[in-house]
């Protein structure tokens, strides 16, 4: 029975402990903005590609990391000139606890962060906004396969930006990601 007993003790302590040190992972991702209207113009859907590097240490539960974005969009309805180009830089540090970090893992993270570059480039001109403290909460989950880690994420993001001339946008909403990388 004890022989048993630290069989199982065993294979919990080092399967638990079978996540990697440190996590590179790239992804896809797709922004609905609750608030899609941009004074008179309607924005849609925001999309594009984030970078994660997240170091995960033995016996410490949580992830800690940085996470880089670049998205884009089309405006759409603008007066006298119909569409233009929408695109935004993030950087944010990156909080991640997975209550699941075996053969699959699943989990919550979290996001606060900047948006360092926020324009609506009209031709002819150019409406840049003020950096922006952002926050984002969501759930993330997925498969590693060896070294390759596949996954998606699901949640939440909170951005309130002010742009030249007191124009405002909130791009508040829902986000998904898919994601790919190494776990080292």
């Amino acid at each position: 029975m004890k022989k048993q007993l630290l069989v199982l003790v065993t294979f919990f302590f080092v399967a638990s402990n079978a996540h990697a040190l440190f996590e590179l992972r790239a992804g896809y991702g797709v922004q609905t903005p609750a608030d899609d209207e941009v004074g008179s113009a309607n924005l849609k859907s925001l999309a594009g590609f984030n970078l994660d590097g997240i170091v995960e240490l033995p016996l410490v539960p949580f992830g800690f990391g940085l996470r880089y974005e670049n998205m884009a969009s089309e405006v759409e309805n603008i007066p006298l000139v119909g569409t233009a180009d929408a695109s935004f830089e993030r950087t944010s540090l990156l909080i991640n606890y997975r209550f699941i970090d075996l053969f699959a893992y699943a989990g919550v993270i979290g996001t606060i962060g900047f948006v360092n570059d926020y324009k609506i480039e009209i031709p002819g001109s150019t409406n840049e906004f003020d950096a922006s403290l952002t926050y984002s909460v969501g759930a993330e989950a997925g498969v590693s396969l060896g070294l390759i880690m596949i996954g998606g994420e699901l949640g939440y993001m909170m951005a309130d930006l002010e742009g030249n001339g007191g124009s405002e946008v909130d791009l508040s909403g829902v986000y998904a990601k898919a994601l790919v990388g190494v776990g080292f």
